[in-house]
């Protein structure tokens, strides 16, 4: 699966015309749910994508984990794929949420045959996070899971969920997932992506700006090279409210303040996709799950607030440091120190994604050099990120 384009997406797809598509289009998202009841809607979503230049994952009701256990169930993957593959908007084909371990194998089928029928394409499985049951997982431990996963479906890439903004806090386990799923992902080679929460349902909350800043500069801190909300639209059941676009069918508030986190993402996604995850700290303390900085590597020290930090390479072997705001009310005057040889410091710009040197903090010199690597100051706000390389 190659991409250059980050792929931000959602669950619950509007209905399928030109306006709505149009519509999600300007909010950011890059790559889209694609309801195909028939062939023919699933080619005219497919259409209506291409016109706004995102692609579709084709939910077809031909496809679900069960169907390896149907006499010809080959046949019906080849028929699926070819009345998508030849689409220029096709992403891939959804084929199941939060399977089991015993559909594993099952899965491993459908994901070889859908190899073998489009290998230009993936197959998109989710799954579980790690707060579901031993009953819903199929193993005690969740690491089992996902490695078992991983080793007997091979999937192109990883996604899981994680609805951590709960009415009476945040999950104890939000980052502990993190750290399981970035292992297992590098362990495999694939890449992964996070389902974050967008609408509020059951006793968890709605989120704020912060919050949806928060879940999108984590995942990119831990590496995550795709992220989807959940949901866009509003379904109208159970107690679901108030999603980027409303039960009446208008665009909240939320849409706004999401369409500009999509923007910044998509800049920052578009250099995050080239890298390699290498190392991931917590500073100044650590939640359940996760390590404190030790200050003996690249990063060899950070002032002003509390941070996720993330280093990655490059193709070319350059490192990058990728430094999240843990804080989600207050914003942090960082001082990073980086023990390194190179002298050189650039940042992604937010607006445009830009690589561009870091210069000025607050009309002073922002880097300073030393014999065995250099500082920088700069500012974020709260739950803010900033992708910056040493060359």
């Amino acid at each position: 699966m190659a991409t250059t384009v980050y792929p931000i997406s959602y669950w619950c797809a509007p209905p399928t015309d030109a306006a709505r598509y149009r519509e999600a289009a300007a909010c950011g998202f890059t790559v889209v749910p694609v309801p195909a009841d028939t062939p023919e809607a699933g080619r005219l979503a497919l259409d209506l994508c291409a016109e706004n230049d995102i692609q579709g994952i084709v939910i077809d009701p031909r496809i679900h984990r069960g169907l390896p256990q149907q006499e010809g169930w080959e046949q019906v993957v080849a028929a699926v794929a070819r009345d998508y593959a030849a689409h220029p908007a096709l992403f891939g084909y959804f084929l199941t949420d939060e399977p089991s371990l015993g559909h594993f194998d099952a899965l491993a089928q459908l994901v070889a045959a859908f190899a073998a029928a489009d290998p230009q394409h993936a197959a998109f499985i989710n799954l579980f996070p790690n707060y579901a049951s031993p009953d819903q997982l199929g193993v005690i431990d969740y690491t089992q899971h996902v490695r078992a996963y991983l080793e007997t479906v091979r999937p192109a890439f990883l996604s899981y969920d994680h609805y951590a903004l709960m009415e009476w806090g945040d999950r104890p386990g939000y980052f502990a997932n993190l750290e399981i799923i970035r292992a297992e992902a590098l362990r495999a080679g694939v890449p992964f992506w996070n389902i974050i929460l967008a609408t509020p349902h059951f006793d968890y909350r709605d989120p704020s700006p912060a919050d949806l800043r928060w879940q999108a500069n984590t995942t990119l801190a831990y590496g995550g090279k795709g992220l989807a909300y959940f949901t866009y639209w509003t379904p109208d059941v159970e107690n679901f409210r108030d999603g980027i676009i409303g039960l009446d069918g208008r665009p909240t508030p939320k849409y706004d303040a999401v369409a500009r986190l999509n923007r910044e993402l998509r800049g920052v996604g578009q250099h995050m996709l080239g890298l390699t995850s290498t190392a991931v700290h917590h500073w100044p303390d650590a939640p359940a799950g996760a390590r404190v900085l030790p200050l003996d590597g690249l990063v060899a020290g950070v002032d002003g607030g509390e941070y996720v930090i993330g280093e990655f390479r490059d193709e070319a072997g350059l490192p990058w440091v990728y430094l999240a705001n843990r804080d989600r009310a207050r914003s942090a005057r960082v001082t990073l120190y980086l023990r390194t040889s190179h002298a050189s410091l650039s940042e992604v710009a937010r607006g445009s994604g830009e690589l561009r040197p870091v210069v000025l903090d607050q009309a002073a010199e922002a880097v300073r050099r030393y014999a065995d690597g250099l500082s920088v100051h700069f500012w974020l706000g709260p739950a803010e990120g900033k992708l910056m390389r040493l060359g």
